[in-house]
């Protein structure tokens, strides 16, 4: 009895050993399974970095709206005098395809133009009756959308590792929509709290600062300052169009997210409008975009008219 209750102790105690060795084997093992992402290659790096940079990704995160949004904020959505009355309007994108070329590379400076390409649906929340404000029907049109916006980077250091080597100097603005000839923005004016304006006329063509360089910065905005928004249109449609403002979603603060319908100040007759809007910066730090998106009324008061859309964007600060 003795021997065998030694050999089921010495046997135990085997096992225990066994699969003690093998557990911390396991944890020291080389992680062949882990792969090295870091670029090999100075188009590779240049891609990542445009990518992952805060400033230029943060204008998807307001570009998809993911669903509808209320309309109804406090600055005012505009009154509606049609049949249908639209309460809630948002993008739903459900794919992003991502393009990135290189457009002049040397020794110590690089460009680069990144397209964006979403797949989505525009959602509308309609009701007959526009006392109740409660949303009878959904309306859901399909649509693609091209931007686009130029990069340039320059050479930091000279490293076996190209991730380390490049930086972003500056970047423009964004540009696109549908490619309509019918509606397309003009130009904006951005006017900041400390009293400076900013007028684009060619987003493609603007540049600003991510602090190297000469350039322009990006606009920084205290918190809870108010913006305010010029946006000049051209519209073969006499009726007021559906231009809107996306601003405020973050990184880590996405549900403050929100949208605000432009005003319209003046209409030549001849298809130039003038519209207005002012929004607050959250009281969230860090970096942002002002999405504006202009539409024939027709697509949000139509059911059977296809989306129509010309889009800006522009990159702020808030500190």
């Amino acid at each position: 009895m003795k021997n065998s209750k030694k050999f089921l102790l010495k046997f135990s105690s085997a096992i225990f050993i066994l699969f003690f060795a093998s557990f911390i084997g396991c944890k020291n093992s080389p992680t062949d399974s882990v792969v090295n992402t870091e670029p090999t290659t100075d188009k590779a790096a240049l891609e990542k970095i445009t990518l992952e940079d805060s400033a230029l990704s943060s204008f998807e995160l307001n570009y998809n709206e993911e669903g509808m949004m209320d309309m109804m904020s406090p600055m005012g959505m505009g009154k509606t005098t049609s049949e249908i009355f639209p309460v809630k309007v948002g993008r739903k994108i459900t794919s992003v395809t991502r393009t990135f070329t290189i457009t002049q590379l040397s020794d110590t400076t690089a460009e680069g133009n990144l397209v964006l390409v979403f797949t989505g649906n525009l959602l509308i929340g309609v009701t007959k009756d526009p006392s109740i404000k409660s949303i009878d029907t959904v309306i859901s049109k399909p649509f693609v959308t091209t931007v686009e916006r130029n990069v340039k980077f320059v050479k930091v250091a000279n490293t076996n590792h190209p991730l380390q080597n490049w930086r972003i100097s500056a970047s423009s603005l964004t540009k696109g929509g549908t490619n309509s000839a019918n509606i397309f923005i003009k130009s904006i004016t951005v006017k900041l709290p400390s009293g400076d304006e900013i007028l684009i006329t060619d987003p493609l063509n603007y540049y600003l600062s991510h602090g190297l360089g000469r350039m322009k910065q990006i606009p920084i905005v205290s918190q809870n300052q108010d913006v305010t928004v010029e946006v000049e249109i051209h519209s073969a449609y006499a009726s007021e169009d559906f231009v809107s403002l996306t601003y405020g979603a973050g990184f880590h603060n996405k549900m403050n997210r929100a949208k605000r319908k432009f005003v319209l100040l003046s209409d030549d007759g001849l298809g130039n409008k003038v519209y207005s809007q002012t929004y607050r910066a959250n009281s969230f730090m860090g970096y942002f975009h002002a999405v504006i998106d202009a539409m024939p009324t027709q697509v949000i008061k139509d059911d059977t008219a296809p989306v129509e859309s010309s889009d800006w964007g522009f990159p702020y600060i808030v500190k």
